[in-house]
């Protein structure tokens, strides 16, 4: 035990001070934790850790609790109907992607079939810690496009399981092997939900009032399911996100994520300062072949996840924005290679190429997830120059009908509340109303009150032109600029002025500066929030005092 507490010591301080910094400098904290191993490790750091197994058999379950805390938070309903999509794009992308690496890695590794194989499946899969990290902390994991991400996550997890079951005999592979995976797939989850349903439910009833009790059980739940997945030969941390999805049907699912959330971040740093310290030292003919796989494995998701995704009518923003979510090599990955070493199917040289393919993607993916709203913009204005003709999704071709007189950019919590008020005072109103917003499924939503919605990037003129709100008598924009994707509410208004100078245009506003200057740009009101909040609240005290 000597030089453990130490040890794990020096990484987090270390890892404090590098993702602080960082942070400072506007880059993501994974950067700052990579470098921190890198630093602090036996390749090519300090080597003030000497055993990155004490720091690598702690950061495990960082994984494991990021998979629970997602099962927690996952809405089943809104999962499912995403059914199709996932599983045609889910299976699809590997397939695809498998299939694009054979045909290249042939090529470059003719004298050794099983490097290009190997290479071809590790490509594939997506890094489950970094991708739902990064999304989490961009609140995204309950959009369209975040679900279906994580959707193609387990997936990819299944895929990775029935390749373990498969690798001990891949020179000569047994039908009977990837059945017998699949069938363990589907027992751990079905027993999974039978001991929730009759074993975990009573035990919560009995427990209800102990809130200690309720995140130590729902601890000890997780615990139990990942040691059952192991024990199936599944992965821990597809037993953790079950355990994590049993739980969210009770009603504590919300307490018990707000109890795990510092418990997960802390193990999960000492995850990603784990993986940079196994990054060896790099040589010129290493950086340039990582960096040649890395152009790879951007290009294999887009060749497969966006098509497929537009096959099944996701859209065009959906498509792009998941094909850049699983841009980068999955932790698994790093497995099946030692395992294709140990078995001495592959080169040392292969587990060396794909630590560095994975240090640059996961870096990379940390900035196209952080900024793939405006690259999407980006993206569709450089098609747009190249003279493609894109077919309208069903809900733009709406637009192009009768005009409504009102008009809604966007759809967030203050719209919902409006549309809940409307509801009950003036639900006349409905049949005046068009809702402009990218996400589907609210969309669907609006649509069975009566009012129309469009699918649509209120950032972008051409769509408010295909909203036609030139002809509205009305024009309301309910989200403030913190909740707004490339555009700004003044943005909108020069917009909607452009197009609309004579209609009623109402905005929100987050200070007193930009009110002003709102109203400047043309606003015919300017509503603040959080003023009317305080003018309530005050109202309130003033009757009890």
């Amino acid at each position: 035990m000597h030089g453990f507490i130490e040890e794990i010591g020096i990484a987090l301080i270390a890892s404090t001070i590098l993702g602080l910094l960082t942070q400072r400098l506007g880059q993501p904290m994974i950067l700052g934790y990579f470098l921190t191993g890198a630093l602090i490790g036996p390749q090519i750091g300090f080597q003030w850790v000497k055993e990155p197994m004490n720091i690598e058999i702690i950061s495990e379950l960082g994984l494991v609790l990021l998979l629970f805390v997602i099962g927690l938070e996952m809405n089943i309903s809104k999962t499912l109907r995403a059914g199709k999509q996932i599983l045609v794009a889910g299976i699809g992308q590997f397939v695809l992607c498998v299939v694009f690496g054979l045909f290249l890695f042939y090529f470059l590794f003719p004298s050794n079939a099983l490097n290009g194989l190997y290479l071809s499946f590790l490509c594939a899969l997506s890094s489950t810690a970094i991708v739902v990290k990064l999304l989490y902390d961009k609140m995204e994991l309950d959009t369209l496009s975040g679900r279906i991400t994580l959707g193609i996550l387990v997936l990819q997890d299944i895929w990775a399981v029935l390749i373990l079951a498969f690798q001990p005999n891949l020179e000569h592979p047994q039908t009977s092997l990837f059945l017998l995976a699949l069938g363990k797939c589907a027992l751990l989850g079905v027993g999974s939900y039978a001991l929730g349903k009759y074993v975990l439910t009573p035990v919560f009833q009995s427990i209800a009032k102990s809130p200690e009790l309720i995140v130590a059980t729902s601890l000890g739940w997780c615990a139990l399911i990942a040691g059952l997945a192991s024990i199936l030969g599944l992965s821990r941390e597809m037993g953790a996100l079950i355990a994590g999805a049993v739980i969210a049907v009770f009603p504590y699912s919300i307490f018990v994520s707000a109890k795990v959330l510092p418990l997960r971040d802390f193990f999960l740093t000492l995850f990603f300062v784990s993986l940079g310290m196994t990054i060896p030292y790099p040589t010129l003919p290493l950086l340039a072949q990582a960096l040649g796989l890395s152009v790879f494995i951007f290009g294999s998701r887009f060749l497969s996840i966006y098509p497929l995704l537009q096959f099944t009518g996701a859209g065009r923003r959906t498509a792009f924005i998941t094909s850049l979510n699983l841009s980068q090599i999955s932790e698994f990955s790093l497995v099946i290679a030692a395992l294709g070493i140990t078995f001495k199917h592959i080169d040392d040289s292969i587990m060396s190429l794909i630590v560095y393919t994975m240090i640059l993607t996961s870096i990379l993916s940390s900035y196209l997830i952080q900024f793939s709203h405006p690259l999407y913009l980006r993206f569709e204005t450089l098609l747009r120059r190249l003279c493609f003709d894109f077919k309208k999704h069903a809900e733009e071709k709406n637009a192009n009908g009768d005009s409504r007189p009102i008009v809604l950019l966007g759809f967030n919590y203050t719209a919902r509340a409006l549309m809940e008020e409307i509801a009950k005072t003036e639900p006349e109103l409905f049949s005046k109303i068009l809702v402009v917003d990218y996400n589907t499924e609210i969309l669907h939503e609006i649509r069975s009150t009566g009012m129309e919605g469009v699918y649509g990037d209120i950032s972008h003129l051409d769509t408010l032109q295909h909203a036609r709100i030139g002809d509205a008598k009305m024009i309301l924009s309910t989200i403030p600029d913190m909740r707004l994707k490339g555009v700004t509410n003044a943005d909108l208004v020069r917009f909607c002025r452009s197009l609309n100078p004579q209609a009623v245009l109402i905005v929100t506003s987050e200070t007193h500066a930009q009110f002003e200057k709102l109203l400047e740009l043309g606003a015919t009101e300017v509503v603040s929030p959080y003023s009317l909040t305080g003018k309530y609240l005050c109202q309130k005290l003033k009757e009890r005092n």
